[in-house]
């Protein structure tokens, strides 16, 4: 038999075993997996409101027509051991939400949270953190990069230093947020002025983390990655015509608010998991657990205390 025909023989063979694989194995010996409940909540002193997040999870096999899966009938309590507070569902955000005027989240605290919806009962508990981290120094900076259409682009860096709290186990998040005016191209007026607020990223090829552990580093100096906020730009069409020309946004900085979150060690697990299965992204890739601290269920129950400090330019 020739070389070319062995091969088509043999690419034949692989597809009908392939196929048969698929197609002849009976529903029955596949495995079958129920909906879980899904919470997710992150709880500090520092919050306007308590938030509870209550969903279900897929089946292995879903059908073609579920689409929102938000559970919006369950019981959601929160209590601190003595005192408990059943959280009403708030259909515009779709979450089980109070003000923390009625339920004081408070440092040091341990707090315990129950979902009940039907027969599905999932539990979980959490403690606040003691001691809020304090931004010790940080630099503000100004890039500006050549854009490859109209004019430069301009983002806003910031790096942050803090001193880790000493004798004990600490587990750090870094986050900051821009509130920057800009105009935008409007038909009525030329343009229109707004305001956004924007998350700084991080870029972590720096050696630093967003997410970072004190293990082995125990009062020490740390240091965020640097994180960048690229300034509003655009282009314009002129009436009555497809050609583009700059326009400036005459962006401006109202304020950066800085945040060091001191975390419990379910939030730094839960957030650290869900990292490394986003960036998991190859196919071939061995597959990652996402942690969960739902007994019952999957989700995260966590808790974190706030260290902040705004810049306002003069």
């Amino acid at each position: 038999m020739k070389a070319s025909y062995k091969l088509f023989f043999l690419l034949m063979v692989m597809n009908i075993a392939c196929e048969t694989l698929v197609t002849d194995i009976p529903e029955s010996r596949l495995p079958h997996a129920e909906s879980k409940l899904v919470v997710h909540s992150f709880i500090s002193p520092q919050a306007e409101r308590i938030t509870v997040v209550v969903s279900e999870s897929q089946p292995l096999f879903p059908q073609s027509d579920v689409t929102d899966r938000v559970i919006e009938n369950a019981v959601v309590t929160i209590s601190d051991g003595t005192g408990e507070v059943v959280l009403p569902f708030d259909e515009l955000t779709r979450m089980y939400s109070i003000d923390q005027s009625k339920f004081p989240i408070k440092a040091s605290k341990t707090y315990h949270l129950i979902v009940s919806a039907g027969v599905r009962n999932v539990t979980a508990q959490c403690t606040v953190p003691k001691n809020i981290p304090v931004i010790k120094s940080y630099v503000l900076d100004k890039v500006v990069s050549p854009n490859a259409f109209f004019g430069n682009d301009e983002a806003i860096t910031l790096k942050m230093d803090w001193t880790d709290i000493s004798g004990e186990t600490n587990y750090y998040r870094v986050r900051a947020e821009a509130d920057i005016e800009y105009s935008i191209p409007d038909p009525k007026s030329q343009e229109k002025r707004i305001r956004n607020d924007f998350n700084f990223n991080w870029d972590e090829m720096t050696g630093r983390a967003e997410l970072q552990t004190d293990q082995n580093r125990d009062g020490m100096l740390f240091s965020s990655p640097l994180g960048k906020v690229t300034l509003p730009n655009f282009t314009s069409v002129i009436p009555e015509s497809t050609t583009q020309q700059p326009f400036d946004p005459k962006s401006r900085v109202i304020s950066v608010i800085m945040m060091i979150y001191n975390t419990d060690i379910h939030y730094h697990k839960y957030h650290k998991s869900m990292q490394v299965h986003i960036d998991a992204d190859n196919p071939f890739s061995e597959p990652t657990t996402v942690y969960t601290n739902i007994q019952g269920g999957l989700g995260c129950f966590g808790a974190y205390n706030l260290g902040k400090l705004t810049y306002q330019p003069d």
